[in-house]
């Protein structure tokens, strides 16, 4: 059996990966919001509330975030990403917080919502994806001394946040309207399936927390589509949409 590349090498490799898709996802948020929020002035873009505003300042800080970790493990600045751990921790709670309300209110205000969705798979959907991602994140945290697993979980949770960005690709990228598949599966996949790559070059072999991250992202649209369908999502989603 082929065996693992010597640590040195490894690192550099995995440093090379990470931060490359750190900026890769970044570009992915940029490109799918410029429209919308970027393009409109970002934090002075004319949103509908004040909600929606600190959910994007938020979601954009992460992401940035995420590019700026990735960057200082790869310059060898570990105490400095130790300390703007406890950021990413606040920003995550932040996240999950603002992940969880912001949909409700977009239903309140009965908000134009793209084709593809129903109120219910926009509200549980939502609600479901951001909790699952706080789920992972807080599972790298307690695992942020093992940096194979921390690195891997931060890596797929920042994958299921690009659902958002990339399904708004499918309004205004010509390509993109025409094969909506690409936007919704092809990239997720293509990310996942690098980091799978990775490790096979790396370590040889893929690891265990690769594996169950990625079979936990491909399980939850179809559990996920399970849950939207109960009563009880249907009868939150009313409640959004008539709640005053």
């Amino acid at each position: 059996m082929p065996q693992p590349l010597a640590p040195l090498e490894r690192r550099r490799a995995e440093n090379i990966f990470f931060t490359t898709t750190a900026v890769l996802m970044l570009l992915i948020v940029l490109v799918g919001f410029a429209p919308s929020y970027f393009l409109k002035g970002a934090v002075f873009a004319p949103l509908p509330s004040l909600l929606v505003h600190l959910h994007g300042a938020v979601f954009s800080s992460w992401i940035i975030l995420f590019v700026v970790q990735s960057s200082l493990i790869s310059a060898g600045n570990y105490r400095l990403h130790r300390k703007l751990g406890v950021l990413g921790g606040v920003l995550a709670v932040l996240m999950v917080i603002l992940g969880t309300i912001t949909p409700f209110g977009t239903l309140r205000r009965a908000a134009v919502l793209p084709s593809f969705f129903t109120p219910a798979s926009f509200l549980i959907g939502n609600l479901l994806g951001i909790w699952l991602t706080g789920a992972i994140i807080a599972v790298a945290i307690w695992q942020r001394r093992n940096s194979r697993v921390h690195k891997r979980l931060m890596y797929v949770a920042n994958v299921t946040l690009m659902g958002p960005a990339l399904s708004r690709m499918i309004s205004f990228i010509p390509f993109v309207t025409r094969h909506p598949i690409v936007a919704v599966l092809v990239v997720p996949a293509a990310l996942l399936a690098g980091l799978l790559g990775l490790d096979l070059y790396t370590w040889r072999r893929p690891l265990l927390v690769t594996v169950i991250g990625v079979a936990i992202y491909f399980a939850f649209d179809p559990l996920s589509d399970v849950v939207i369908q109960t009563h009880l999502a249907q009868q939150i989603t009313l409640w959004a949409q008539h709640h005053p």
